[in-house]
């Protein structure tokens, strides 16, 4: 079952810095079929705050997916997405943030801490993401709506330019998922001279429709990769939005990044 969703920023704590690039890769598959989503709606505007008049955080919510539905074993599923736009000339860390579960009288329902962030540092003109999917919890009752209310922290990366090390990605494919959702191969090359490691480098696919509203992310760590060397990798939907099936992929992209991590 999906409702329909209202998102609300609430919060956004700003701070100091300098700049930084992005490399994507994207495919297309078939013709979409778009499936219903949840009906969002941005309630409040966050204000911007500027430390000094030459360095700011400048950005907008540009795109949101909240939808929920119940798995084939009874248990209610949800995807949340915020997608945030750099707008301004500085380079962006999205440093954490907290959805926040409330119904249509803005009672709280459920908190999710710890929420995914994909690229971590953006550039100016690009494009981050705020995500998680998860279960909601046993107990909690829908019969008066549930709204995601994501409450968010924005900084500028104090690296600048030198926050992003982007690797290439090539040999995508895209196909339906063995348990639900969709599923993406593909290589990535790492061509800097530092060799990765299990938990510093990252793969993030993002699945739009044909109108281009996000349907789902899916994320994952890669192998080790030696300077100049090559890996491939696997990543799916199936734990999100299961219900997805790859002709209601228009579009997807792919980012591959060293994970940037504390903003010292």
């Amino acid at each position: 079952m999906k409702n329909s969703i209202l998102v609300r920023t609430v919060c956004t704590s700003l701070a100091v810095c300098m700049f930084a690039g992005m490399a994507m890769a994207s495919g297309s598959s078939g013709s979409s079929n778009s499936k219903e989503t949840g009906s969002v709606t941005i309630a409040e505007t966050t204000e911007e705050t500027t430390t000094t008049e030459e360095a700011k955080v400048e950005y907008e919510i540009t795109n949101t997916t909240f939808l929920h539905y119940t798995n084939s074993i009874d248990n209610e599923e949800y995807v949340g997405i915020i997608e945030i736009t750099n707008t301004g000339s500085t380079y962006i860390y999205l440093k954490e943030c907290t959805f926040d579960f409330e119904d249509n009288d803005g009672h709280l329902l459920q908190t999710e801490k710890m929420i995914s962030k994909s690229p971590d540092v953006i550039a100016p003109g690009e494009k981050g993401y705020f995500f998680n999917d998860g279960l909601i919890d046993d107990g909690v009752s829908l019969e008066n709506g549930i709204n995601l209310v994501p409450n968010f922290s924005l900084e500028i990366a104090t690296k600048g330019a030198e926050a992003i090390i982007e690797y290439e990605v090539s040999d995508l494919d895209l196909r339906d998922g063995d348990y639900g959702g969709v599923k993406v191969t593909g290589r990535v090359t790492n061509n800097t001279t530092e060799e990765t490691n299990h938990i510093n480098a990252t793969v993030t696919a993002i699945f739009f429709d044909s109108e281009g509203k996000i349907l789902d992310i899916g994320y994952t760590y890669l192998d080790p990769i030696s300077a100049g060397g090559k890996v491939s990798f696997e990543l799916s939907t199936m734990l999100g939005n299961s219900e997805m099936s790859a002709e209601d992929v228009a579009n997807y992209v792919v980012i591959a990044r060293h994970t940037y991590d504390f903003n010292w």
